[in-house]
């Protein structure tokens, strides 16, 4: 994919109080969050904020019809183990 993006500084916390060496934003159906959550969470992984959203498509069979961008961050790690990680964890995501 490519194409521009432009950060703006509207984060007081947690972005301005820690260094994250990789960020980057998984989407799924918000009722699966706290899995999520909880599967970043154990591989040090930060969730740095959440964005709740009607899905556009009017949600698919057991999903409901709302879905969540987490964004997340990760410091101490190269670029390599955090996309692997990302990957390991995205595989049993429904957009993956």
């Amino acid at each position: 994919m490519r194409g521009n993006l432009i950060v703006e500084d509207q984060v007081s916390s947690p972005l301005t109080s820690e260094s994250y060496d990789t960020v980057g934003i998984l989407m799924n159906p918000t009722m699966d969050l706290t899995t999520q959550t909880t599967d970043l969470e154990s591989r040090v992984f930060s969730i740095l904020d959440t964005h709740n959203f009607k899905d556009l498509r009017g949600g698919q069979e057991g999903t409901g019809d709302e879905q969540i961008l987490v964004l997340w961050g990760i410091s101490n790690s190269d670029v390599g183990n955090a996309i692997s990680q990302v990957t390991e964890i995205s595989q049993g995501l429904l957009y993956s």
